[in-house]
């Protein structure tokens, strides 16, 4: 039997210790590469999108139980406001807290009534909303950064404007003495919410998405909220908030 040269033994022990002390740098650089791909590129934003069922509450102005313009107009259905919410997250790693900006748009239509009758005309008539709000958000997402808990609560209190305006049948703002056919009204909303983090699903896809274009996070997301839209004391100011709840997506980058 062949015995094996020493020189032959010591080459072999050598890169034999050279592996095993190799490992701890291999660790640290898996370490690392499995901490950037769990916290991604900087998030300091979220971009929201936002459907809600809505009906202002211009009846609620009215005492007298025989006032219900808006009833009268437009039934007691609701319509879509579909909004655009921007936040800036100006505290990370306690919760996300923000403050945010968005901007909506409603319509709703119908048909007007004959004068002293019950019976509707041809002739419609239109009331369109544009709100633009301004809001504090807190989102409490650390079990999902920390523990991978993918349902993230949020809350939201801010700020109301609501430009409005109705057309009459002829497509024209309406203007008479003590009439008002435009205008705006301020007020405040406040709202709970919970959001669903997608990436729970598929953490490969997420990675790409946040390598390619930057997203670290994509939510669905379901709240319900108050807009008292009064004219936070303001006499003669056209009603049109409402308690609706909201859905939609969000992402965070």
């Amino acid at each position: 039997m062949k015995r094996a040269h020493p020189r032959s033994s010591l080459a072999l022990l050598a890169a034999v210790l050279g592996g095993v002390c190799g490992l701890p740098s291999l660790a640290h650089a898996q370490i690392i590469t499995s901490e950037h791909a769990r916290h991604g590129s900087p998030q300091h934003f979220a971009l929201e999108f936002r459907f809600s069922p809505y009906r202002p509450d211009v009846d609620s102005e009215f005492t007298r139980p025989d006032r219900h313009p808006y009833k009268d107009f437009f039934g007691t259905g609701r319509h879509l406001l579909s909004q655009l919410e921007f936040d800036y997250q100006i505290i990370r790693h306690v919760g996300s807290l923000g403050v945010g900006a968005s901007v909506g748009y409603f319509k709703a239509t119908g048909n007007n009534l004959i004068t002293g009758t019950d019976m509707v005309s041809a002739d419609s008539s239109s009331l369109r909303l544009i709100p633009f709000a301004a809001s504090l958000v807190y989102r409490f997402d650390l079990p999902y950064e920390r523990l991978n808990i993918p349902l993230v609560p949020y809350g939201k209190l801010g700020l109301d404007y609501v430009l409005w305006t109705i057309n009459n049948g002829n497509g024209e703002v309406p203007s008479s003495q003590g009439g008002r056919g435009q205008g705006g009204t301020l007020g405040w909303h406040a709202a709970v919410g919970l959001s669903l983090a997608l990436d729970w699903f598929d953490q490969h896809a997420a990675n790409q998405f946040d390598e390619e274009l930057g997203v670290n996070h994509t939510h669905l997301f379901f709240e319900y909220g108050h807009m008292a839209i009064n004219g936070l004391g303001q006499a003669n100011r056209l009603h049109v908030g409402d308690d609706t709840w909201t859905a939609g997506m969000l992402f965070e980058f």
